[in-house]
């Protein structure tokens, strides 16, 4: 018996793949602070794409004026949290920095920062939509 023979025999409808529910916002900022932690601690971390993600932590060459290492620039995806704003911060502040941040989201606050960085993912997402849409159009098209 040939291939095709047992194959008409045995095969069996592809199962269908399941849609993950989105990590709202506060998920993902839980999500990226435990990376950052793990970062901190000279662990690798990859993101979807199997490439490093980068440290929320933004080293200067040389110490301020006011003995600061560099600045804190928290993301959720490519959206900065706090928008244009930074926080100096000193390298024995980095994981008090990070333990914080958690605290305060979990218990509420910052509810303002994330609205914004909702807003924005939205948007974003919305126009992927749009372009995915118009690229398919333009396939069936030809």
């Amino acid at each position: 018996m040939g291939f095709f023979a047992k194959f008409e025999k045995t095969k069996v409808k592809k199962t269908k793949t399941v849609k993950k529910d989105k990590l709202s916002v506060i998920e993902m900022i839980k999500r990226d602070i435990e990376n950052q932690h793990k970062l901190l601690k000279g662990e690798p971390v990859l993101n979807a794409k199997k490439k490093s993600i980068r440290s929320w932590f933004k080293a200067y060459k040389e110490k301020d004026e006011k003995g600061n290492d560099g600045v804190f620039i928290p993301f959720v995806g490519i959206t900065a949290l706090f928008g244009d704003y930074e926080m100096p911060y000193k390298d024995a502040d980095k994981k008090s920095i990070l333990e914080e941040l958690l605290k305060d989201i979990e218990s509420g606050q910052g509810a303002e920062y994330i609205a914004e960085v909702e807003k924005k993912l939205k948007k974003a997402e919305e126009e992927a939509k749009k372009k995915r849409e118009e690229t398919a159009k333009k396939k069936s098209e030809k």
